[in-house]
């Protein structure tokens, strides 16, 4: 309302500043303190949650799921931009320059998005004005709590990854789904009020924001290069699969109950196979 956006616009920037913000956090931790890999494990290990627990259970409790144009355009660009940072880690590192591309492709995007999705007029009034200044500083106070929570994460990971003789990707990957209640909850409460589009283009957002934002931070912070490479490329190459059956089953522009439930098994087939690959590891 304040600046002029669309329904659908307001909720891919919430998806892409707000709702990236528990993964960002503990990934520009993870980074400043010289593990990289574990902020890497929690972002793709969230992305396929998103893509596949979380979408397959709002789809599950909406009965049906109605794509717009809209959201097909974002399940479009969101696979492209989940399959970017999987190419750039094909050497097996996301380097600086990597997160520079990484960065430019999210600005480029969001750009286009800004110019071309304007709709009715910015609200002004003193009362507005002061409401925007609250929020803003309620955000503020958020973000410096959900800060020191990933400090906590961080450091008990880092024990967790010591003890258990895990890697640390691995261990970041776990911790993704914690990360991923936030778009579960605002999706499930979008369908209770008949705004089902408006939960899937926050989860798509989130995933494509934190594919090119989330992660292009943390390569500049620190390059990624985990030592142990089985377990990122198999979720990277996940998350690529994970984003392309969305994309099949969605090109009808419907997500029903037995797309939903397919998804989910996807996930669960996901969680055995880091169980695997954390056996082998250990």
């Amino acid at each position: 309302m304040f600046f002029r956006l669309s329904e659908f616009v307001t909720s891919f920037v919430i998806a892409g500043v707000i709702a990236v913000l528990p993964e960002m956090s503990i990934g520009v931790l993870a980074a400043v303190e010289g593990t990289s890999s574990l902020g890497f494990g929690v972002i793709l290990g969230s992305n396929v949650a998103d893509l596949t627990l979380v979408i397959g259970a709002v789809a599950l409790f909406a009965g049906e799921l109605q794509l717009d144009s809209d959201a097909l355009k974002s399940v479009r660009v969101s696979f492209l931009a989940v399959v970017l940072p999987v190419l750039l880690f094909i050497d097996g590192e996301v380097s600086r320059i990597d997160g520079v591309i990484l960065l430019l492709g999210f600005m480029l995007y969001l750009f286009t998005l800004l110019r071309t999705k304007r709709d009715g007029q910015a609200v002004a009034g003193e009362k507005r004005k002061l409401r925007f200044v609250l929020e803003f500083l309620v955000l503020a106070v958020s973000m410096a709590i959900l800060f020191a929570g990933a400090s906590l994460i961080t450091e008990n990971s880092q024990e967790l990854s010591s003890s258990l003789g895990l890697p640390l990707f691995l261990v970041g990957a776990v911790v993704a789904v914690g990360t991923c209640l936030p778009e579960l909850a605002f999706a499930l409460r979008a369908c209770n009020k008949k705004h089902c589009g408006l939960g899937l283009g926050n989860i798509l957002g989130n995933v494509l924001a934190d594919s090119m934002l989330t992660i292009g931070i943390i390569a500049l912070i620190q390059p990624i290069k985990p030592r142990f490479l089985v377990s990122p490329f198999s979720t990277g190459v996940f998350v690529a699969i994970s984003m392309l059956l969305v994309y099949a089953l969605s090109r009808d522009g419907v997500l029903d109950r037995k797309d939903g439930a397919l998804l989910v098994i996807v996930y669960a087939i996901f969680i055995v196979m880091q169980s695997i690959i954390g056996g082998i590891s250990e």
